[in-house]
């Protein structure tokens, strides 16, 4: 397995322990993203697995809305889509292929090194939508800051990442990666 695999499998992971304690009477809870409920953060979640499955050679991003992607049972929806986006990376060469994504060819392998940084972010938005403490793995926080700073304005665009919010003294570093992606903490 390669470091960007274990780095985005050990983020999808962390959102997966926070979608299974969710209460089915909070998936319409509001998120800290703007205009989104729960359900919604799940359902782009979905989406974005949707990218991966697709640059591992799977069926087309899906084109439903974030909420229908989601259902009646967002739960069951994210497990079936994680489930065959890791079937798809764990293929023989899946990691060597060349794929265009958002943010031009590369390999699937430097694609999800890149790419670990959604389901990280939104393990902290389901996390704080729903009443749980937002507990992200702290490696992952650390990196997703670096290439934050890294990617500089480029990804400060309205429904990416908002500009930095200043975090507490005292802040943790999940809290600091929150902050640094635009979440108000």
């Amino acid at each position: 397995m390669s470091a960007n695999l274990r780095k985005y499998v050990k983020a999808v992971y962390g959102l997966d322990a926070v979608v299974n304690r969710v209460e089915p009477d909070q998936w319409d809870d509001p998120s800290p993203c703007e205009g989104w409920v729960a359900r919604d953060v799940v359902g782009h979640s979905i989406r974005m697995l949707g990218v991966v499955l697709s640059a591992a050679g799977g069926p087309d991003v899906p084109q439903e809305s974030d909420s229908e992607l989601a259902g009646d049972d967002p739960r069951a929806a994210w497990h079936s889509a994680l489930d065959l986006t890791l079937e798809a990376l764990d293929t023989q060469g899946a990691l060597q292929k060349q794929a265009q994504t958002p943010f031009g060819e590369m390999t699937l392998n430097r694609f999800l090194g890149i790419f670990a940084i959604d389901p990280l972010t939104h393990t902290w938005d389901l996390a704080v939508a729903t009443g749980q403490k937002p507990i992200l793995d702290e490696e992952l926080c650390e990196q997703g800051i670096v290439q934050l700073e890294r990617a500089g304005d480029s990804v400060r665009v309205d429904g990416v990442f908002g500009p930095p919010v200043e975090p507490p003294p005292d802040a943790d570093i999940v809290t600091r990666f929150a902050a640094f992606s635009g979440r108000r903490v």
